[in-house]
């Protein structure tokens, strides 16, 4: 079987510690509850790993300490990278005959809190140099969607303040959304996708039961912008909906939000946009499963 043999990396890389089940299926007990969409607030996880030592405990209890989540399955990929964060609460309590540790971890959460930036650039800057300036100040590599296109400052730009307000003000007036995801600031199109897709989900290939048919009205007030007043004036712009699926397959550890995924099954075919993903695990029970929640974007085969 394929989708066999769970796997497991933790690694708490500032201080070299390691937990994993590679090459001790016995490794210790580990859960984890990972939530991730596109939402520039940050993603967030709970990790809870059995039965650690004191002496292990007290070592961890490291302020912003970063995290690392890596999970798989022995025969496809090995463990790949889940999640990516900074320990931003700590507790260990009693469950019967086992201590267990728990970690509230945030993505990107320190990067946003503590980045405070002043920068400036002359007219004619290219709207890219200053997108990397701001990420460079946060401490975030950046990657960039498909057909993501950010327009020069023919007048120079400039901006105090947090780099997260600076990311908002300069994705807001090129028509882009951006959020961190394990770590990397990902800029996509309002309405586009990442440069990743190719994953299918069928019943040979991870998919558990029937995908269902979701449809979504924005609850918030469109934001405004020079577009949507022009569509307003010419009676064109109408309320945001969204439609698609949420399917629930084996863990799919590599799909992130903003990728682009095919579904295979009896009820639909097609590509659709990852909005929200939510991974669940228990390295020693029945949990080792993925949620996604699927956006209509039927041009992803034809681009």
């Amino acid at each position: 079987m394929k989708y066999w043999k769970r796997q497991y990396k933790i690694t708490f890389p500032s201080i070299g510690y390691v937990f994993s089940n590679i090459n001790n299926r016995n490794g210790l007990k580990i859960e984890f509850d990972i939530d991730k969409d596109l939402t520039k607030e940050t993603n967030k996880t709970v990790l809870k790993i059995y039965n650690l030592s004191y002496k292990t405990r007290k070592a961890l209890e490291v302020p912003d300490i970063t995290c690392e989540i890596y999970a798989g399955y022995e025969n496809t990929t090995g463990v790949v990278k889940l999640f990516v964060g900074n320990v931003i609460q700590t507790k260990t309590t009693n469950s019967g005959n086992d201590v267990v540790t728990e970690f509230r971890l945030t993505d990107g959460g320190v990067a946003i809190r503590d980045c405070e930036i002043s920068i400036s650039f002359p007219p004619n800057t290219p709207g890219v140099k200053v997108i990397e300036a701001i990420s460079g100040n946060m401490g975030l590599a950046v990657v960039y969607g498909k057909d993501v296109v950010i327009n020069t400052f023919n007048n120079g730009y400039s901006f105090i303040g947090n780099g997260s307000a600076a990311l908002d003000e300069v994705c807001g007036a090129n028509g882009l959304k951006w959020s961190v995801q394990n770590g990397v600031l990902q800029i996509i199109l309002e309405e586009g996708i990442s440069q990743n897709r190719g994953i299918v989900f069928g019943k040979d290939s991870g998919l558990i039961g029937s995908p269902e048919r979701i449809l979504k009205s924005n609850p918030k007030p469109d934001k405004e912008t020079p577009k949507r007043k022009r569509k307003r004036k010419e009676k064109k712009d109408r309320a945001e909906k969204q439609a698609g699926y949420k399917i629930k397959t084996l863990l799919a550890p590599s799909v992130l939000p903003g990728d682009a995924v095919k579904i295979e099954s009896e009820i639909i075919t097609g590509w659709f946009r990852v909005e929200a993903v939510k991974h669940n695990g228990d390295s020693m029970g029945s949990d080792w499963t993925s949620e996604f929640d699927l956006i209509e974007r039927l041009t992803y085969a034809n681009g």
